[in-house]
Order: C-alpha cells, then sequence, then structure tokens
C-alpha cells in the first residue's frame, strides 16, 4: 500500500494519506503524552519502534472490518487504520482507538510473546484498561453501577471460550467482561505479580474460567450492594 507522507518523531513512524495528515501530527502528542505510562504499566523496558498506517479511503482498508468511522488492526510492526473524520467519532476516540491496537501489538511483541496461543479477553481486556477506553469508569461510584449491570445476572462463565472467530466475544459481552476481569487482576494484586500472570498463559486459562465467579464473590455480587 503506497502512502503520501510519513512522520517520524522518536521510536513511532505514521505513514499516512494527505487528508489525514493533521489528524496523525496530533496522534504523534497524544502518543507522546501517553507512551511512557503504558510501557512503564506493562514492564516493557527497551525502546519499541512502531509504525503506525492510516488511510481515509475506503478502498485501501479492504481487509480490515466494518465501515466505521475508525477501523483499526493491530500488526507486526504496530498498528493500521481506516479513518473517516466525518464519521462522527471524536478525535480522542479514534486516538484511543489506535492506542487500544497498539496495546495489542506491544503485549503480543514486547510482553507475551507471539509463540504463545492469543487469549482474547485478556488481550482486550488489556487494551481497554490501558488505553483509557472506559476512562470514564474511574469514577467509582459509575464503576460499581457498571460492574452490577454486567455481572448481577451472569453466571458461571468460561471467558476462553468467547473469541472473534465464531463472533462469541462481541455477541456475549466480551469487551465489558475482559476489561473488569483485566482491571480486577490490576487492582488485587501487586504490579509485579499481575506482570508475572499476564505473561503466564497456563495461568491466564485457568483463571479465564473461574474469575468471573471470583469477581462475584469480591464485590459482593447478588448478595448486596456493592
Amino acid at each position: 500500500m503506497d502512502f503520501d507522507l510519513s512522520i517520524k518523531n522518536g521510536d513511532l513512524m505514521i505513514y499516512s494519506s494527505y487528508g489525514l495528515e493533521s489528524f496523525a501530527r496530533e496522534f504523534v502528542d497524544y502518543y507522546n503524552t501517553n507512551i511512557e505510562k503504558i510501557k512503564k504499566a506493562l514492564s516493557i523496558n527497551k525502546n519499541t519502534n512502531i509504525i503506525v498506517a492510516l488511510t481515509d479511503e475506503e478502498k485501501e482498508a479492504a481487509f480490515t472490518y466494518g465501515k466505521s468511522a475508525f477501523s483499526g488492526i493491530f500488526t507486526d510492526t504496530g498498528a493500521f487504520a481506516y479513518i473517516n473524520l466525518n464519521g462522527g467519532k471524536t478525535k480522542e476516540y479514534m486516538f484511543k482507538g489506535l492506542m487500544h491496537e497498539l496495546i495489542h501489538h506491544l503485549y503480543a511483541y514486547h510482553v507475551y510473546g507471539t509463540d504463545k496461543k492469543r487469549i482474547t479477553w485478556v488481550d482486550e481486556g488489556l487494551a481497554q484498561f490501558f488505553s483509557n477506553q472506559k476512562e470514564e469508569l474511574k469514577d467509582e461510584l459509575k464503576y460499581h453501577s457498571f460492574l452490577k449491570e454486567n455481572l448481577d445476572k451472569i453466571q458461571d462463565v468460561d471467558l476462553n471460550l468467547l473469541n472473534h472467530k465464531d463472533k462469541s466475544f462481541g455477541n456475549n459481552n466480551g469487551y465489558n467482561l475482559s476489561y473488569i476481569a483485566i482491571r480486577y487482576l490490576y487492582e488485587t494484586n501487586s504490579h509485579e505479580n499481575f506482570i508475572k500472570i499476564i505473561k503466564n498463559q497456563e495461568s491466564l486459562l485457568e483463571l479465564g474460567s473461574s474469575i468471573i465467579k471470583d469477581i462475584k464473590e469480591h464485590y459482593c455480587i447478588n448478595n448486596k450492594t456493592i
């Protein structure tokens, strides 16, 4: 795929169509503001060379899913996204979407390892949590309401069985449940233990089959008001 321009800033290289030049340059600032905090949270202590490719041409993005204002995927070098600046989404929404995809990349290539089985709930939960896509849930009252709304009527669920290939992840509230699961692990473990957990495939698969039950017990869902 050919791109009109390239923008290099530190370890970040952006390839972009002309129509997205302003967006790309603003994303550089957003990236620089957030990337070190994300790398610290994931215990990534080395330089990471990241490539982001952006297009506003639908035909160039034919291999991505959907035709929304923002459609992104992570790659072995960073991320690719289709951006429609007139599609009704804010720039902040799309910046966070790009960071979501880059967290997938960072986790797979610099933390977990590409030789292991991708565990969807872990990958999506991490991407949502550290990209601040649910930033409004930093408010404890809002988060407690969110927990009750998403967990109140759920019985046992094995998060490992939810994936993108058969759409079971999206169809079974996988995004919200994975966010809750990763946040629970992050808030109930030391940072050192959290990193050990998200690197260990066996431990993650064991957690996936029981973590929703553990979370409900932790927050006393179904027993009393959290």
